[in-house]
């Protein structure tokens, strides 16, 4: 049924905002759930009573109401009010005035609010008011805004809709419903907006995020098996070879960690398929990834004589990786080449054409050069660097553009995405619902543990001394600030200021500069006189690539740090988690700043819980490039329920067994 102004005993205005916002039907209304409660069940009688470190409500008498000018224009609402042993104190809004004609003297009213001593007397500012009625509610549900129209408005309407409550059906099998004894959705409904106590919300709250990931989880694996099923999905097998693995391993200079053997192993046995895999390998800074996916990729192409693209987001970058699996490639005789802008358009030519006759064997490239007129032959196997690069519709279509026909049938390559960005399980399986997922988070013996510490604001001289006895040795920094120039609204550090303030500090030092609103040729001659070791101090923005490979740079400072969220932080410290040299990393924050969460980081190097402790503070589509990833909003589940993800995927797997 579609939602009208009659149904609803409502205007024009406030049925147009709804349906701007997707509200439609009566079931999009009655599941405009609540996301949280207010607990009004901590009632006083007296003022003496009232304590001022938690909310709760007081009952009181009002004396007197009236309203006033300030002397800045707004309208001031103020009441006297009375407890039962008729003590005074008094409550005041701001812009209300529609409160005069709603309360007067006499009136017997609830106050909620957390108030407060002002001038040696209690006061009440712009506490919500009820009347005493026996209606009055001691759990109250606090609904989302939908384009201005407040949460006040959701409670009084949803008492007019509560009679589609009984409508509603539950969307979960019916064995799902009683292997967990979950209530209908009538009663989760009724709890969910009328909560009896906070047991009732939570427990309605709960089960209502079941069903709706069960939904979600159970369209996207029902869409993977169809697409593993499909014929247009098909891949070339590639049978996998222990031995030749253990000589590939064997001709390295040093021993692989159990989580990167584990790794391959997986990789391998998703290519033995004949539909594409298509699995993300997330690894914990500095673990060891492109070594994995260097060792599949010979693999590959010995045993079956395919083509290989390796696809990097940056030129820096690929130039970088070229360089690093030159020796390995040739003690198995495999060509490989390397395209990207710089080129010259002889150069880009001469590579596209090897591509296209299978000369070249593996390709390193970035993704500015997905052209029409680059041509594989047997390209079998593309590997993605920092996937999270790229958004998803950029993905697809890189999937999609390497497919190519073969002997008259087309051929879907098996696609391995990586990215340095821990990611918690539960979360991962949401974003990536199309992906099996491999995780890299043991770091290679004999690394020394970068040492982190919070810098106060009188230990700052005492740093730059250390520095500059560190450059002597012929070792760099990165002095990462927020902000490109100075801002009107906020009184943080820059990198132009900082670049300049560095240079004054060390004189006989190159201090350079680098930001995203430079050009890419300029950025590109900062990062090369950078590794050359000719500038000694970056003062960058978080522009600085996170994979530049400097063994000399062993220092990383970071200024206003709090502004930057955990794994953001653990991205920049590991910049200089490169050579043999031990390495650093100095958080500098603004002076109100007092908040313990830069603690973690001198705690731990795990990437992987720190990114916990980001997603205790924010939602999912903020971190991790989630928006990129097509997950949808959802209306109740929150991210404490994505615990609950690998508990779905079993109920579904086993669900799917049953039919």
């Amino acid at each position: 049924m579609n939602l009208d102004k009659k149904l609803l005993h409502t205007t024009d205005a406030h049925i147009k905002k709804l349906l701007d916002a997707w509200m439609l039907s009566v079931r999009d209304f009655i599941e405009h759930y609540p996301r949280t409660y207010e607990n009004k069940s901590n009632v006083v009688e007296y003022f003496s009573f009232v304590n001022l470190k938690e909310k709760g409500s007081v009952v009181c008498e009002i004396e007197a109401i009236i309203s006033e000018k300030t002397k800045f224009g707004k309208n001031l609402t103020k009441a006297i009010i009375k407890d039962k042993w008729w003590f005074l104190s008094e409550a005041v809004w701001f812009n209300q005035k529609y409160l005069l004609t709603k309360f007067k003297a006499w009136d017997n009213v609830l106050l909620f609010w957390k108030p407060k001593y002002a001038y040696w007397k209690l006061s009440f500012l712009s506490p919500d008011i009820e009347f005493i009625s026996v209606n009055n509610k001691s759990i109250k549900p606090i609904y989302p805004e939908v384009n201005y129209i407040p949460s006040e408005w959701f409670e009084k309407k949803m008492e007019d809709m509560r009679i589609f409550f009984n409508e509603a059906k539950n969307t979960l099998p019916d064995e799902i419903i009683e292997k967990k004894r979950f209530h209908s959705k009538k009663e989760n409904l009724h709890k969910i907006h009328f909560p009896k106590n906070e047991k009732d919300f939570e427990e309605a709250r709960r089960e209502l995020a079941y069903e709706e990931l069960y939904k979600m989880q159970y369209e996207w694996l029902l869409r993977k098996k169809e697409l593993e099923q499909s014929s247009f999905w098909r891949s070339p097998k590639i049978p996998m070879d222990p031995d030749f693995i253990k000589e590939i391993i064997s001709k390295l200079p040093y021993p692989l960690t159990n989580h990167q053997k584990i790794v391959i192993f997986q990789i391998l046995k998703d290519m033995e398929k004949d539909f594409s895999m298509k699995r993300l390998l997330q690894w914990d800074v500095w673990t060891g990834k492109t070594i994995v996916a260097l060792i599949t990729a010979i693999h590959s192409i010995i045993k079956e004589d395919i083509q290989v693209a390796f696809m990097v987001p940056t030129e820096i970058l690929a130039r970088q990786h070229f360089e690093n699996v030159q020796e390995l490639l040739f003690l198995f005789n495999i060509k490989s080449d390397l395209l990207v802008w710089s080129l010259t358009a002889k150069q880009k030519e001469e590579a596209k054409s090897r591509l296209k006759t299978g000369e070249t064997q593996l390709i390193i490239w970035t993704h500015a050069l997905i052209q029409d007129d680059v041509h594989f032959k047997r390209l079998w196997y593309v590997i993605i660097d920092e996937q999270h690069r790229f958004w998803v519709e950029q993905r697809k279509a890189l999937e999609e553009y390497c497919s190519v026909n073969y002997k008259e049938e087309w051929i879907y390559p098996h696609i391995l995405n990586m990215t340095a960005t821990p990611i918690p399980r539960t979360l991962a399986l949401t974003i990536y619902w199309d992906q099996d997922i491999s995780v890299i988070s043991e770091y290679p013996a004999g690394r020394k543990p970068i040492h982190t510490k919070v810098i106060k604001e009188s230990e700052r001289d005492l740093m730059y001394r250390f520095i500059e006895e560190e450059i002597k040795f012929w070792r760099q920094a990165y002095w990462i600030s927020p902000l490109v120039s100075e801002s009107e609204t906020l009184d943080i550090a820059n990198a132009t200021a900082m670049q300049e303030n560095l240079q004054y500090i060390f004189p006989n030092t190159n201090v350079w500069l680098l930001h995203w609103k430079m050009k890419p040729k300029e950025k590109d001659a900062v990062m090369s006189e950078f590794m050359q070791n000719t500038v000694k101090i970056l003062s960058s923005t978080s522009v600085v690539e996170v994979w530049v490979n400097n063994q000399n740079a062993t220092i990383m400072c970071i200024e206003a740090s709090e502004r930057f969220w955990l794994s953001q932080l653990h991205q920049f410290r590991w910049r200089v988690w490169r050579g043999e040299h031990q390495s650093y990393c100095y958080l500098f924050t603004t002076k109100e700043y007092k908040d313990e969460r830069l603690k973690a980081m001198e705690k731990t190097n795990d990437g992987f819980e720190l990114s916990e402790i980001d997603l205790e503070l924010r939602w999912p589509g903020e971190v991790y490039w989630v928006r990129q990833s097509g997950i949808p909003d959802f209306k109740i589940a929150n991210l404490k329920d994505f615990e609950l993800i690998s508990e779905i995927r079993e109920d579904i797997e086993n669900h799917m067994k049953s039919k």
